[in-house]
């Protein structure tokens, strides 16, 4: 009995079996022989596409959290041709829309081309009225742009982004793109001949870049240009930079650069390439009196001299067949000046002095100390080292030349990392932009002392002597002027254009910020104690008070 109810089951089971193969047999025989010819047709009229997801940047914020670059979402307009059917009547409904003639969207209605761009990354209000239209083959979809919400601030310092990946092309764009880059997304799509969408066959999402701090205060870079726009018009210059820095830590408050202009408008056409260029990091220059402070410091470190060392002078000083004047009218035809006179007077005979005191050797390792020689290593593209000539062309009248400041050439941040070195007791900090992505290194410029006392020296050149237009209320500020000529591209100097600049510390006995004001080609006014040491001191102001730091005691 048992067993007769098993075969029975077993017999239905091989049945059905049967059943299920010939069936599977049969349909695979009609798909491979009989529809296959219909089905290869059908497979020819559609064609599977792959379209990119743009990934958003990372933004970038200032030390506070303000926005300075965000990646916004926008409406594209766009059309297939192919399917539109009254080209003349959809431009005329696009044009006041998308503020373009009627005439070129009808061009572009009528191309030949499956897919043609109306218009990129407009408002989305722009797509909605677009979408409202229900034009048939125009479409809306969604891409990023790049803006920067403060407008007119750091151009020349955020830079730019563009091509058709929107990669970083200059400035911190540029340096951070592999971090502000996100992974761009993929959808697969299959299409009909006609373009129609049929099916979403995959997506990969895109993966936002990442976002970054800079340790620039936007207040700060705001008052800073606003402060080099004003001399740069009151004295008719060429240009003018700025840099704002904390000794302690190498961070960089401000970073600013004029002409100023939208960060917006970037790429545009009326802005001059040259006035894209961050000199503060791509530029050089001879520094003039500023550099005094080099050779000071390298006659304290050897030994050779103190603070209280006095030379007696002349109004002029003979090496070789040169000869290096005083830069000031009225003084006396012989006087006697100590070290620390020397630089708060800007003695230029004491400078050669201290030069032939402290001799080649220790003078150039001096300058490479300094770093003079070398890039910073600011996280900024484009950076350039100083010059100076080899040590085997130093001629007899090289070492009249460079205690001066001429005859070697520097960038602005170069000469501001200087400065930080003795603010910070004789040592540098690498100067950085960005926070959390640099691990800044430091070195030994000179010894604490030595710091202490340049910074004494220099509070008196700001007290009684060439800097006293560099004053704040309220603050002891150390600091040097500098007027340097400017070098023909031929060779030798000219006798109406100058740089004027102004190097300082604040404040004096503990310094937390140094900043140096660099102005290019003043018409009406060059030296730097009228030219730059007045903007020192309201930069200085305004950044003491908005970072909250205490005025020096007693006074």
């Amino acid at each position: 009995m048992t067993v007769g109810r098993t075969n029975k089951r077993l017999a239905l089971f091989m049945g059905v079996a049967v059943v299920f193969l010939v069936a599977l047999f049969s349909r695979t025989f009609y798909i491979q022989v009989v529809a296959a010819p219909d089905l290869e047709k059908k497979g020819e009229g559609q064609s599977v596409s792959t379209i990119a997801l743009e990934a958003p940047r990372g933004a970038i914020y200032d030390r506070r959290g303000e926005s300075l670059a965000v990646s916004r979402t926008m409406a594209s307009v766009y059309a297939n041709p192919q399917q539109v059917e009254d080209p003349a009547a959809a431009a005329k409904q696009l044009a006041p829309i998308l503020g373009l003639s009627e005439e070129g969207l009808f061009a572009k209605l009528t191309s030949d081309s499956g897919f043609r761009y109306l218009a990129r990354k407009v408002e989305q209000s722009v797509g909605y009225a677009v979408k409202e239209l229900d034009i048939s083959g125009v479409g809306v979809c969604l891409e990023v742009k790049r803006v920067y919400p403060k407008g007119a601030l750091a151009p020349q310092l955020l830079g730019l982004v563009g091509g058709d990946e929107d990669k970083g092309l200059a400035g911190l764009e540029l340096e951070y793109e592999d971090v502000l880059a996100g992974r761009p997304g993929e959808l697969q799509v299959v299409n009909d001949l006609d373009g129609n969408r049929l099916e979403t066959v995959s997506v990969r999402e895109a993966e936002p870049g990442t976002s970054i701090t800079l340790t620039v205060d936007a207040d700060i870079q705001y008052e800073t240009e606003r402060v080099l726009t004003e001399v740069v018009e009151e004295f008719q210059a060429a240009k003018a930079c700025a840099v704002v820095l904390d000794p302690g830590t190498g961070e960089i408050l401000a970073m600013a650069n004029t002409p100023i202009f939208d960060a917006n408008d970037y790429a545009s056409d009326a802005i001059e390439e040259s006035d894209r260029r961050n000199m503060v990091v791509t530029d050089q220059y001879e520094p003039g009196s500023t550099f005094k402070m080099v050779v000071t410091a390298a006659a304290l470190e050897a030994g050779v001299v103190t603070p209280e060392t006095t030379f007696e002078l002349g109004r002029e000083i003979t090496v070789y067949d040169v000869t290096i004047h005083e830069a000031h009218e009225n003084i006396p035809e012989v006087r006697e000046l100590t070290v620390t006179e020397i630089l708060s007077q800007s003695s230029n005979v004491g400078a050669v002095r201290l030069g032939q005191e402290v001799g080649k050797t220790r003078l150039i390792e001096m300058i490479e100390k300094f770093g003079f020689t070398h890039e910073t290593g600011v996280d900024f593209p484009g950076e350039v080292d100083g010059q100076m000539r080899p040590p085997e062309q130093w001629y007899g009248t090289t070492i009249a030349n460079v205690p001066i400041g001429q005859g070697i050439a520097v960038t602005p941040l170069q000469l501001a990392a200087a400065y930080a070195a003795i603010a910070n007791d004789g040592l540098m900090v690498q100067p950085h932009l960005v926070q959390d992505r640099v691990d800044p290194w430091s070195r030994r410029v000179v010894s604490e002392v030595v710091a202490a006392e340049l910074r004494e020296m220099l509070t008196v050149t700001v007290a009684d002597g060439t800097g006293r237009l560099a004053q704040v209320e309220g603050y002891e500020v150390a600091g040097k002027t500098g007027t340097a000529q400017k070098v023909k591209d031929g060779g030798g100097y000219y006798d109406d254009r100058y740089v004027a600049s102004f190097v300082g510390m604040v404040p004096a006995d503990g310094p937390r910020l140094v900043i140096l004001v660099t102005v290019d080609d003043p018409a009406t006014e060059h030296l730097g104690s009228y030219v730059a040491a007045p903007a020192f001191a309201k930069i200085a102001d305004f950044a003491l008070k908005r970072l909250g730091i205490p005025p020096t005691a007693g006074r």
